[in-house]
């Protein structure tokens, strides 16, 4: 009876032990600052079967910052194939591409990123889009009546005679 308790103990451990790797990784490849612990940690993920395509896109973009630009079009080509509308891949295979050279495909990605966020446009009402000639809002001026009455306003600084304020010690 006892190692059967045992047992059981040590398998929810265990379980719990499995599930909290499983977040870190997930949490490192998807978050994860650092480019070789980002790569080994979307990498486990994606040996473990899952489809996962921001796991692929987060590993191609770990690619590119180190510089293996052929390994990450790889994975952003996965990430696309598991999630074909997925914009952001479509972006970060674009800058792939044109950091090879290669602006026709760069171009083609990022014109299909762009199809695919179209619905979602932010522009501030501060900043004139360019097609536009910039408007400056005109100041509501007072109409003068015959009732106005025109006041002189006081000097900034009191005429002293001497040069100093009254509470000063003379």
């Amino acid at each position: 009876m006892r190692a059967l308790i045992a047992l059981r103990l040590g398998v929810l451990i265990m379980g719990g032990w499995i599930a909290a790797a499983c977040a870190d990784e997930k949490s490192d490849c998807r978050d994860g600052n650092y480019v070789e612990l980002k790569i080994k940690s979307c990498t486990t993920l994606i040996e473990r079967g899952r489809k996962d395509a921001v796991a692929f896109n987060s590993r191609g973009a770990a690619y590119q910052a180190k510089g293996d630009l052929d390994k990450a079009i790889a994975d952003y080509d996965q990430a696309i194939t598991l999630k074909p509308d997925y914009a952001a891949a479509y972006e970060n295979r674009a800058r792939a591409f044109a950091s090879k050279g290669d602006y026709t495909r760069a171009l083609a990605d990022v014109t299909k990123a762009g199809e695919l966020t179209s619905n979602v446009t932010v522009q501030s009402k501060a900043v004139p889009s360019a097609t536009e000639p910039a408007k400056t809002p005109a100041k509501p001026q007072p109409k003068a009546t015959s009732s106005m009455i025109i006041k002189k306003s006081a000097p900034a600084w009191p005429n002293w005679t001497d040069g100093r304020p009254e509470w000063a010690p003379k």
